[in-house]
């Protein structure tokens, strides 16, 4: 009999009472700021690390999970009895998480055999893009479903998955270097507002929004374009440091206007925000089906 141990990093922005509901292993990264070392999910909640990027003019280093804390996930697994694992990973193009847990799979093989089945899922995306997926994995195995079929459920939603950004101020892409200082400074004074498609690995920018109060629909308007039967699924709203009215805003249009069946507020983590900055917000949906990895 099949008993299955799912686990995801830190990045995946999974809250603490799904987290604590599935029994889900959250593996960390590490964030370093101003010569302190702290573990993401653990040591800090988002909204902490929001204030913190807003009071600092130093930009904190992130540290992917290595192949050690990797291993101790999966010996907490074989201790645990269990017969298969899986986890799912921040975006392989933009960390070495992935890579790290496959070094680690192979390290645990060598030394107790393979007795026990380690599938690791490269999620090509961020934040609880994937998170989600990851809750939806545990659901399916508490309801019995087999583990191949787990796996293959979450590959396929995970080709689904993408989402649209938005945000307010170029100040921290300038910081983290995503962008220019000249390209900030006329952003910044022609009032744009980037708008990036996350999906398949990628984010790229795709339109932009001028003035504060056009962000909101352009981010919208792009949702709309390019998701698949809205009225048969939950929006995820992401967001940072955003005030309340407008997501209640943004809410409101994805139910009433774009017609989802349900919205699901979640904050953005701390791997997304030292990036964007905490004034940023995401709608993240299913659209078309791409190929399985």
């Amino acid at each position: 009999m099949e008993k299955i141990y799912i686990f995801c990093d830190s990045a995946g922005d999974i809250p603490r009472e799904e987290v604590e509901r599935y029994g889900i292993d959250i593996v960390p990264e590490r964030i370093t700021h101003a010569g302190h070392s702290f573990r993401e999910y653990y040591d800090m909640t988002p909204q902490q690390y929001w204030d913190l990027l807003e009071s600092s003019d130093e930009i904190p280093t992130t540290a992917q999970v290595t192949p050690a804390l990797a291993m101790e996930c999966y010996e907490r697994a074989r201790a645990a009895g269990c017969t298969h694992v899986v986890g799912v990973m921040i975006n392989a193009a933009g960390s070495g998480g992935y890579q790290s847990c496959g070094i680690a799979r192979a390290m645990f093989y060598e030394k107790y055999g393979e007795d026990m089945r380690i599938e690791l899922i490269d999620s090509e995306s961020y934040t609880y893009i994937y998170g989600r997926v990851v809750v939806d994995m545990c659901r399916m195995r508490d309801a019995g479903d087999a583990f191949d079929d787990i796996v293959r459920i979450a590959r396929s939603r995970l080709a689904r998955s993408e989402a649209i950004l938005g945000v307010y101020t170029l100040k921290h892409l300038k910081k983290s270097g995503r962008i220019s200082g000249g390209a900030a400074f006329m952003g910044e004074a022609l009032g744009l507002k980037p708008v990036s498609l996350v999906c398949a690995g990628k984010v790229d920018v795709i339109d932009k929004a001028r003035g504060e109060k056009n962000l909101i629909p352009k981010v919208l308007s792009h949702v709309a374009k390019r998701v698949v039967q809205p009225e048969k699924q939950t929006a995820i709203l992401l967001y940072g440091k955003i005030a309340p009215e407008k997501l209640d805003q943004i809410e409101r249009a994805l139910l009433e206007d774009l017609h989802f069946a349900a919205v699901h507020r979640t904050p953005i983590g701390i791997s997304v925000t030292t990036n964007t900055g905490p004034q940023a917000f995401a709608v993240a949906y299913h659209g078309e089906q791409r190929p399985v990895s």
